[in-house]
């Protein structure tokens, strides 16, 4: 099977400027592969809970700022808390003349892309406005549907560990997850998603500068293992962390996130 392009993440988000709105092509639970589709808006389903699960302790990175935000990262996703995951992402500028148009498919008709950059399981970056990734994240992030299950467990969010990419300045890390998804304004049924978010750093400061997501039955149309192969592979658990756990309290809080770009 092909791997997705890894796009370099890291040298892309350096170019660029203007404004775009295009809704990335990830359907919600029960859409028919290859179609496109905006998240839905849809009301908080997931678990209500206040105590976090990962603290810093448990991350196999050597790199304590990264460490902590992603264990906040991890807790917010657990939580079911759109709102800190997207305080945490970085809004990117970028000028198409810089960027692969088979990578970044907008460019075809754009000059320019700013916003947020979703990807999809067949390694296309879609940039989305504010209030576009806002929808999608209350989407991944919040319509967990706690009657789903099946062969990995049930709904609720799991983090499987950190993939490392590149070396040096170019080194990137994505968190990866399962989750169980369901539209409850529809009558499909909830699915499960595999799904990545990949921290960048620029300026010295740590956060989400891509959102990759998709159906795993799509994902497993490109990997033969995505749960081992996604991102750059090598996922390593972060220890000590289970899901559906709630130790005591983390003090890490997210360091403050420089803009780039117009706002």
């Amino acid at each position: 099977m092909r791997r997705p392009i890894l796009v370099p993440l890291v040298a892309v988000l350096a170019a660029g400027l203007a404004a775009c709105g295009y809704q990335p092509e990830i359907e919600p639970p029960g859409a028919a592969t290859g179609g496109s589709s905006a998240p839905p808006s849809v009301a908080i389903t997931g678990p209500v809970s206040a105590a976090p699960t990962f603290t810093t302790d448990g991350c196999t990175v050597g790199d304590p700022p990264f460490c902590e935000q992603a264990a906040f990262l991890a807790n917010a996703l657990v939580l079911s808390d759109a709102d800190a995951v997207f305080d945490l992402s970085r809004r990117v500028s970028m000028d198409c003349a810089d960027l692969d148009r088979d990578v970044f498919p907008q460019c075809e008709n754009r000059g320019t892309l700013e916003g947020y950059v979703v990807g999809d399981y067949q390694g296309h970056l879609f940039v989305d406005g504010p209030a576009g990734f806002r929808r999608t994240l209350r989407f991944f992030v919040e319509a967990v549907d706690e009657e789903y299950s099946d062969e990995f467990g049930g709904a609720q969010l799991q983090v499987l560990g950190v993939s490392t990419c590149g070396k040096g300045a170019d080194t990137s890390y994505h968190l990866v997850y399962l989750v169980g998804l369901g539209d409850p304004t529809s009558t499909l049924p909830a699915d499960r998603f595999l799904g990545t978010y990949e921290l960048t750093k620029e300026d010295g400061s740590w956060a989400i500068g891509a959102t990759y997501v998709g159906l795993y039955t799509d994902w497993q149309l490109v990997l033969d293992d995505p749960m081992t192969q996604i991102a750059c592979g090598d996922v390593q658990p972060w220890v000590g962390a289970a899901p559906n756990l709630n130790p005591p309290q983390s003090e890490s809080q997210p360091t403050p996130i420089p803009g780039t770009g117009s706002t």
